[in-house]
């Protein structure tokens, strides 16, 4: 008789740890199947961390500023996937413009083209999110500086590269990070 109660209260045991592996694991598959519908995209902004829930819409736009001498002489702000291009266009309606008050002979093309001046460049990327907790919300993803002096005569075709470069590199880390719809 005291085998059988042995063996019952053995069995009662099994039979509680068999229950509380299979809510265990219940749990478990609840909390990934909560996360599969209710995503936890999250950002930081201004040190503050944002979950924006699941995200609706997601868009880069990247600011291309040249600066020389403190004052800015050109500026472009685009779609990350067009900016290349718009800066190009710029770059290129500068070179035209000094092209016309010039001879046949000394014009200028964009692969020669330099400022004769100290110059910054300055790239920047916001992401902007419209998602299930905030209607828009703005992230600032990348932001780089970098200085030349008139003696490095930087050509605009290098300028190009590297706004290339930038947006390459950016693309990149918001793809790797922060694409929440893919």
């Amino acid at each position: 008789m005291n085998s059988n109660l042995a063996d019952c209260n053995e069995m009662k045991k099994r039979t509680i740890i068999a229950i509380s592996v299979v809510i265990l694991a219940g749990l478990i598959g609840a909390w990934n199947l909560y996360r599969v519908i209710y995503p936890q995209h999250v950002i930081n902004v201004d040190g503050k961390t944002l979950n924006l829930g699941q995200v609706y819409s997601q868009h880069l736009l990247t600011t291309v500023v040249i600066t020389a001498d403190g004052e800015t002489i050109l500026t472009v702000t685009a779609p990350i996937n067009t900016v290349v291009k718009q800066l190009t266009t710029k770059l290129k309606s500068e070179v035209d413009e000094v092209n016309h008050s010039l001879p046949v002979g000394a014009k200028m093309r964009l692969a020669t083209a330099y400022f004769n001046a100290d110059i910054t460049l300055h790239f920047s990327t916001i992401a902007t999110y419209s998602g299930q907790h905030y209607a828009a919300i703005s992230m600032p993803l990348e932001a780089v500086t970098v200085t030349y002096t008139a003696n490095d005569q930087l050509q605009f075709d290098d300028i190009i590269e590297l706004a290339q470069r930038y947006q390459n590199k950016t693309q990149q880390t918001f793809n790797d990070n922060y694409n929440f719809i893919k």
